[in-house]
């Protein structure tokens, strides 16, 4: 290659729309090209937004050369990024295969766990979720995002009750989100003042996000907040909540 380790050329064909050609040769160089060069690479294409044909550069560099100690984390955090977007769009074997890699390659990235489980959950498979649940709190004993998911799996599996004792934990630890599942967890189980005492904490705690969060909620005709919509312990102040 007459370049060796420029990557002007391929720079050049990305921002020209030759996507075969910026291809050929970034793969020529990512098979070969030193850990800095590779990150050099890695920039043109993320600032670029090309996240997964990224994604493919890193997995024939592995392939070919394999990766330097450096590049374990970049090179999973890509593959998660790619695996996210495979998951927006319902395919969510491809995202598990990558999230698979991703997470052999750097074992403690909580959110490539987090996502992992939440593929296998969208999938409907609840051991498997759990099992990958268990295995990352054993590491991150107090992370909320896999408080928050291991709530979610035990929600949706049917355990509504013991979903709460995670949610909670998950909402101390300053997860908004777990916040509201908290809430529709208790809602769920008729627990009306616990209920209302969590959406004023989530509000207090959360102002703009809190908010946001409960409006949508509130929205979503199957929501299991509508059992406050009528209670008069808590109509004055969903009332207020949907106002803004």
């Amino acid at each position: 290659m007459p370049y060796d380790d420029d990557i002007n050329p391929i720079e050049s064909a990305l921002d020209s729309g030759f996507a075969t050609e910026a291809r050929s040769l970034a793969r020529d160089l990512a098979a070969r090209c030193n850990a800095a060069t590779m990150a050099r690479l890695a920039e043109a294409y993320n600032t670029r937004g090309k996240i997964c044909p990224l994604t493919d550069l890193w997995l024939h560099r592995e392939r070919k050369r394999g990766l330097d100690a450096s590049e374990a984390e970049p090179f999973a955090d890509t593959l998660n990024t790619c695996a996210v977007d495979h998951m927006r769009n319902g395919r969510m074997p491809e995202a598990r295969t990558l999230l698979h890699t991703a997470r052999e390659v750097a074992p403690k990235l909580v959110y490539v766990r987090r996502n992992l489980a939440s593929a296998a959950l969208e999938m409907g498979e609840f051991a498997a979720a759990m099992d990958e649940l268990d295995r990352a709190l054993t590491m991150f004993p107090d992370e909320p995002s896999l408080l928050e998911m291991r709530g979610r799996v035990l929600y949706q599996s049917g355990d509504v009750e013991i979903s709460t004792e995670f949610f909670q934990r998950a909402f101390d630890g300053g997860s908004a989100d777990a916040g509201l599942w908290l809430i529709k967890a208790q809602c769920v189980d008729a627990r009306i003042d616990e209920a209302i005492e969590d959406i004023e904490a989530l509000l207090k705690r959360h102002p703009e996000r809190g908010l946001a969060l409960l409006q949508a909620e509130l929205e979503n005709e199957h929501t299991p907040l509508h059992i406050l919509f009528d209670d008069e312990r808590s109509r004055e102040l969903i009332n207020d909540i949907r106002q803004g």
